[in-house]
């Protein structure tokens, strides 16, 4: 679907690296997750770099960079410094573009056609996220900015139009549902959340709103947070030195934590009880020995997404009705583009009839006649930009005139 359009530097030079769930398991993309302090540190090298902008998008299902820079391998060497990923498992498992199918992607990315849950908005948010964290650091130059605008347009139409995001539209809400699955009766049963990030945060309130009559406890590696976030949903905050007792005690069990390390282990559960874990963790912070534990049901971000492809099916139809209205809006921001391209010629033109004509035709009223030629050149060159004939073409024509 790559719309064929004349367009010049920055467009050319739009460029992504990227890993997701599409050609890559959790184990890989855990290795190329990129942690917030990592996030910040790439922005800055590509600060340093001079890149006219850059920005990340590091979520559970994908770690992508997009930059305007002369190749991908840029980018790619960057991801690669800033994460445990290396070259060749990039090669195997990544993806890069350059123009237009970088543009394509992202509106793919922001609309949710990119999901592993198709139509899932919970991307959006990161998306707007990962934009102003890259303006924190001046990486977003006007022309990222405006495609970015350009992408959260389409993904705002899609939404409102077409019914892609019917039903569960998130791995956060998905987790309930495999909850109230997996466990008939909820009353008094004890969950522990393990990470209150922005995600967890997610995970936090549709805890509060679906699972009321459940006993919810909250913990984080910083302390603050958690406590701050169970005072909010009405939940009991867990110190994290104390995360081992009182996952022995849960009977439910959501990790969202960016750690590096596991935070559930198998030597935690002494008592012996059946317990469902969630791990919505890239990468996986529970040990996956856990799984073979007494009782215990293990479930990993991959496993959860699995489960809904039913809801995924009955999302596929909208699929074409969202891809022509990513169309229609790429059609608008080449447009844009191509005005912005044109206009300094425009201008020049202008510029040298008003001398042309103050110093030639000082007693005529020129005004409306150079407003036409440049209206007819800025046509001309926007379906054939050819600026050197075409500014001849125009003056010869408003020569004509006089």
């Amino acid at each position: 679907m790559i719309i064929e359009e004349p367009v010049h530097q920055f467009l050319d030079s739009f460029c992504i690296a990227g890993i997701n769930y599409r050609k890559s398991d959790i184990s890989i993309r855990g290795k190329f997750s990129l942690l917030p302090e990592h996030s910040i540190l790439l922005l800055q090298q590509a600060a340093q770099k001079k890149f006219p902008g850059c920005m990340v998008l590091s979520t559970c299902n994908r770690t992508e960079i997009y930059g305007i820079c002369d190749h991908p391998h840029e980018l790619i060497e960057m991801l690669c410094i800033h994460t445990h990923g290396s070259m060749k498992d990039f090669v195997e498992h990544g993806y890069q573009y350059k123009g237009l199918a970088t543009v394509e992607h992202l509106f793919k990315v922001a609309a949710g056609l990119d999901s592993q849950i198709i139509g899932d908005y919970e991307i959006l948010s990161q998306l707007k996220q990962a934009a102003k964290q890259a303006k924190e650091y001046n990486c977003v130059n006007s022309f990222m900015e405006r495609v970015i605008n350009y992408a959260l347009q389409s993904s705002k139409e899609i939404k409102t139009k077409t019914k892609l995001s019917s039903g569960t539209v998130s791995v956060s809400y998905a987790a309930i549902e495999i909850i109230k699955e997996k466990i008939i009766d909820l009353k008094n049963k004890k969950v522990l959340l393990a990470g209150t990030g922005k995600f967890g945060n997610h995970i936090a309130k549709n805890l509060k709103n679906y699972l009321s009559g459940s006993s919810l406890f909250f913990t984080n590696r910083t302390d603050k947070k958690a406590f701050y976030l169970a005072k909010e949903c009405d939940a009991a905050f867990v110190p994290y030195k104390d995360v081992a007792i009182h996952a022995n005690d849960a009977d439910i069990i959501i990790v969202s934590s960016a750690s590096e390390t596991y935070t559930i282990h198998p030597s935690f559960f002494t008592v012996k009880k059946t317990r469902l874990i969630l791990d919505l963790s890239v990468p996986q912070n529970v040990d996956p020995v856990v799984k073979n534990v007494k009782g215990i049901t293990l479930l990993n971000v991959d496993e959860i997404s699995a489960i809904l492809d039913k809801t995924i099916s009955l999302r596929e139809a909208e699929i074409p009705k969202a891809l022509q209205i990513i169309k229609d809006t790429m059609l608008e921001l080449c447009n844009w583009y191509r005005r912005q391209a044109i206009s300094p010629a425009l201008q020049i033109v202008k510029n040298q009839l008003y001398e042309l004509s103050e110093i030639h035709f000082p007693n005529l009223a020129f005004e409306n006649k150079i407003h036409k030629t440049v209206s007819s050149l800025a046509v001309q060159l926007h379906s054939q930009n050819n600026k050197g004939c075409q500014c001849i073409t125009a003056l010869s024509s408003y020569l004509h005139m006089n």
